[in-house]
């Protein structure tokens, strides 16, 4: 199932970009999310970041997805490299179950855009388990949108605020 999610910010896309790695902010929205995050590994190498992070939803997944997964959350390790010249982040979701069954990976960037920019995030969720597979990636797709509109709703706060 394709992944494309997309906001706009009235604020240059440098100024985001900037804005998106303070730590303050990054608390507001790990905060806003549905979502815990725990760091397991942060190198930087030139403009180039790259981190492991271990992602711990809040939220349990529906009944026919905890059947299907064997577990109630859809947890899991997500790789993300972030150039910082390019305003472009690749990643990639390890999941902590089936994780061969399981694919799921993409790019965000951030790009200019009438009266400010816009974050675009683009990848694709492939969960192959027969019968219920399109049906649980429906919901992680539903709640990956969900995530990322908050985290939105938390950005603009904080550019309307500074």
């Amino acid at each position: 199932m394709r992944i494309h999610v997309a906001h706009r910010f009235s604020v240059t896309p440098r100024a985001y970009w900037e804005a998106t790695r303070n730590p303050a902010l990054e608390a507001r929205m790990t905060e806003a999310g549905e979502v815990d995050f725990h760091s397991l590994e942060h190198r930087v190498e030139g403009s180039v970041t790259h981190d492991r992070i271990r992602v711990v939803p809040r939220k349990e997944l529906p009944a026919v997805a905890q059947k299907a997964l064997g577990t109630p959350r859809f947890t899991y390790v997500q790789i993300v490299d972030s150039d910082d010249d390019a305003m472009t982040t690749c990643w990639k979701v390890v999941t902590d179950v089936l994780s061969e069954k399981v694919t799921c990976a993409g790019t965000s960037r951030v790009v200019p855009a009438p009266e400010g920019c816009e974050r675009v995030i683009e990848g694709e969720i492939k969960v192959a388990i027969p019968l219920v597979g399109g049906a649980i990636e429906k919901v992680v797709l539903e709640q990956l949108a969900k995530s990322y509109d908050r985290a939105a709703d938390v950005i603009r706060d904080w550019f309307a605020r500074s």
